[in-house]
Parts: C-alpha cells; structure tokens; sequence
C-alpha cells in the first residue's frame, strides 16, 4: 500500500543514549541518577517517544518487565518533580519493556517501548530517566543501555 501526499505518518528525531555509567539494578528497585544522563532534554517538543533498552540478567527471571519513568526537570522555574521511591512516588511511568524469558543466563537482549506519550510540563523539557525492575525477583546487571527516539507525527511529502 502506498502512502499519499499529506497522510499523516510519524516522524523521528535524532535516537539519544541516555545512559552514562549504568549499575545493577535490584528487583521493584529504581535505577540512581548516576545511570542517566541527568538532562535529557526533548529539544524538538516532540509529543511522542520510543526506546530501546539492551540488558542482561545473570539469571533470567521467568515473570516480570523493566518499567521505564520521566522525572520532570524545571517544572517551574529551576523546580524539579521529586525522584522516585521504590515504594511510594513514582513519576510519569511512560512504558514498560517486556522481557524474553528464553534468553539464556548473562546474555545481553533488546526490548522496546515502540510508542509513548512523551511527558512534558513545558517547553524544551528537560527530563530525567529511571528504569525499575518489576516483580522479576532476580537484578538486572550493570552495562544496560537505554536509548530514546523523540517522534512525531505530520503529513507525508
């Protein structure tokens, strides 16, 4: 099938890794800011997203996903949302990346958020990410890379 002239179609930006020094990260646990880049920032007002994350397990769980979070930056004036706490706040969940229960041991997979509304309290918003480790019982190994695609969506040349 053919697209047309003006249908509306996605659009993508520039893929940005997000991580810089990423660690373990335990079950129903959030990932540290030190694992981010702490100052993202959505520079194209994209209204949409995707990401990737490629990571390993020493032991692959058999239930459970990774849970991807936006901790707004500078929501007003220099003001930022609060961090998340494993249990309590939990900002902006924008996703959760499946996992493929048949990787073996300490091999290194790639799942994905194909679509999310990307969180935004303004322009050019400066976000912070986390990832959790959700209901697996095992920890996600150090090494994990995240990566994220702003999208849009307009009419087709």
């Amino acid at each position: 099938m053919a697209i047309d002239t003006d249908d509306a179609i996605f659009k993508f930006g520039t893929q940005d890794k997000i991580d810089s020094t990423s660690g373990t990260v335990a079950n129903n646990v959030f990932s540290v800011a030190g694992d981010v880049d702490s100052t993202w920032t959505n520079d194209d007002n994209a209204p949409f997203g995707s990401a990737v994350l490629a990571c390993a397990f020493a032991t692959m769980p058999t239930a459970g996903s990774i849970g991807l979070y936006a901790r707004l930056l500078n929501i007003e004036g220099t003001n930022d949302e609060n961090p998340p706490l494993a249990a309590g706040y939990q900002p902006n969940q924008v996703g959760s990346f499946p996992i493929d229960f048949n990787v073996a041991n300490g091999v290194t997979f790639r799942t994905t958020i194909p679509h999310f509304a990307m969180p935004q309290a303004g322009l050019d918003q400066a976000i912070e990410w986390y990832i959790k480790v959700q209901d697996t019982g095992q920890t996600l190994s150090s090494g994990w890379t995240l990566h994220a695609t702003p999208k849009s969506l307009g009419p087709a040349a």
